[in-house]
Order: structure tokens, then C-alpha cells, then sequence
């Protein structure tokens, strides 16, 4: 499987699966995501998937320190709809490494580890995204916004002739090329991420 590979630079997100553990699926329940990971559950990587990702690291920190975090002790709330503009990709996306997950989640074992209705929609929330500690409550509201990293000026004529069905071969190549590095430049500088998504 051949991908960009500036994803194998992008720091994993550890975490610990109660559920898991119990099953026998993981030794101590111990995950790691990778990039590309999500990239897989998506089908693509773009800067929607990128900002999903960021969200989850830098949330997770904030609530978790440097201890690991819990999977399926996160509530997940998003200000959108699940059909308005990217709300579901991303709460796909976030729905991966966190474990919540809406209705039709795993209902738990007795009032043990449940995932359903973990995953909300149409919450009124300060920002677009809000992730909660089930355990003890606490909480962090962000927005994402990755206006300051630019398309290549070719990427928006480009994406007409894709609509359009009129792009050739050479430009179809020329846009993965940009679009990945736009992705690249968003993930690739870790320093900035904080300049991309802001607290509540």
C-alpha cells in the first residue's frame, strides 16, 4: 500500500480500551492510532481529516495530561448537524479514536462500557467541536480553522474540472500532489497546530 510519506511522520495517538481489555482483544487494552489509520476509516486524507486529528490530540492533552486517555470515556458534541457540511466526516473521524459513538453504538454490558449516544449532534456549544471526561467532567470546546495554510492557487480550477468531469490525466496527478501538500504543511508542523484550533 503506497501512500504520502510524510504521514508515518505524524505522532501516533495512544490510548487505553477498557472494552478491549475485557475482551481479550488488546493486552491492557493499549491502542495506538496512527494517521493513516483515520485516513483509512475516511478514504481520504484532506484538511477536514487532518483537522479531525488535530482536535483529538491536542483535546486529549488538554484533558488527559500526560496520562493516556480513556477510549469510550470521551463524550463527543458537535455544534452542526450530521448532515450539514463536514460534521459527519469528522465525527467519524473522532468517533475512532475516542469511541463514542451515536444510537447505534455498543450499548455496553450492563451500565458498563456503553458507546452509544456518546456522539451528539446540534449541541449548543461555543465552538464547533466539544470533548468531555465522562469520569470527572471535564471539558474542551474547539474550532478548527485552516485558512492560513492555502490552496495552490490551481486547486479550486481544478476541482471545477473534476465536477465537470473535464480534468486530464497530468492535472489529476498535479492536484493529488497539491492537496496532499496542503495536508502535509497543516499536519507536518506540529508548533502551529494551536494556530489552527482554538479553545473556547
Amino acid at each position: 500500500m503506497n501512500y504520502p510519506v510524510f504521514f508515518n511522520n505524524i505522532a501516533p495517538i495512544h490510548m487505553q480500551d477498557p472494552l478491549a481489555q475485557l475482551l481479550g482483544a488488546l493486552e491492557k487494552g493499549l491502542i495506538t492510532y496512527s494517521y493513516l489509520d483515520m485516513v483509512k476509516l475516511a478514504g481520504h486524507s484532506c484538511p477536514t481529516v487532518a483537522g479531525a486529528w488535530i482536535m483529538c490530540d491536542l483535546g486529549l492533552k488538554k484533558l488527559h495530561g500526560d496520562t493516556t486517555p480513556v477510549r469510550g470515556n470521551i463524550k463527543v458534541e458537535l455544534r452542526g448537524a450530521l448532515d450539514q457540511e463536514v460534521n459527519g466526516v469528522i465525527a467519524q473521524c473522532i468517533s475512532l479514536i475516542t469511541g463514542a459513538a451515536n444510537e447505534g453504538g455498543f450499548k455496553g454490558l450492563g451500565p458498563n462500557y456503553a458507546r452509544n449516544n456518546r456522539l451528539l449532534f446540534d449541541c449548543h456549544i461555543n465552538g464547533e467541536v466539544r470533548l468531555t471526561r465522562l469520569d470527572d467532567g471535564q471539558s474542551v470546546t474547539m474550532k478548527y480553522d485552516p485558512a492560513t495554510i492555502p490552496f495552490h492557487p490551481q486547486i479550486q480550477p481544478l476541482m471545477q474540472k473534476i465536477r465537470q468531469g473535464a480534468i486530464t490525466p497530468e492535472e489529476k496527478i498535479f492536484f493529488a500532489t497539491e492537496w496532499q501538500n496542503r495536508v502535509k504543511k497543516i499536519l507536518s508542523q506540529p508548533d502551529r497546530w494551536k494556530q489552527l484550533v482554538t479553545f473556547e
